[in-house]
């Protein structure tokens, strides 16, 4: 009877390890599988930088960008959608089925766009520990913007 108990307890323990490290753990990485919503980010492997959706001070626009992360004063290094910004927190970061990272509303319209002209499915997009956003190919994982 004890040795059921230990079993159970050692199974439950597993599965809430597993649950933590999936759910508790940082990511540097943008898919089509797992794109950012405007209330998350991701931040680089080293944690210098966080890339997300932010609202300058005494606005409601919001923007797609990179900051620092480790900084007491929000300062941003770069914006996505600088001409266009959402009127709302519906936003999504994504990576299209042509491979472009795209800045979308919550009617999937198109606000902003890496815009390769070469398409390239299943690709990935990285924020570096240079505060670099890169976008790889599908299968060599070579930089292509």
């Amino acid at each position: 009877m004890e040795l059921v108990r230990n079993t159970n307890l050692s199974a439950l323990l597993v599965l809430l390890s597993c649950f933590c490290l999936e759910f508790g753990s940082a990511t540097d990485t943008i898919t089509a599988a797992k794109f950012i919503n405007d209330s998350e980010t991701i931040i680089s492997n080293g944690g210098d930088f966080k890339l997300g959706f932010f609202s300058p001070p005494n606005s409601t626009d919001r923007y797609v960008g990179i900051w620092y992360a480790e900084i007491s004063v929000f300062t941003v290094v770069w914006v996505a959608n600088r001409n266009n910004p959402l009127k709302n927190s519906s936003g999504i970061l994504t990576i299209s089925e042509d491979g472009n990272l795209v800045v979308l509303d919550g009617q999937k319209k198109l606000l902003w766009s890496s815009n390769l002209t070469d398409s390239v499915g299943n690709s990935s997009a990285q924020l570096l520990d240079s505060g670099n956003l890169v976008l790889r190919g599908n299968t060599t994982g070579t930089i292509i913007w």
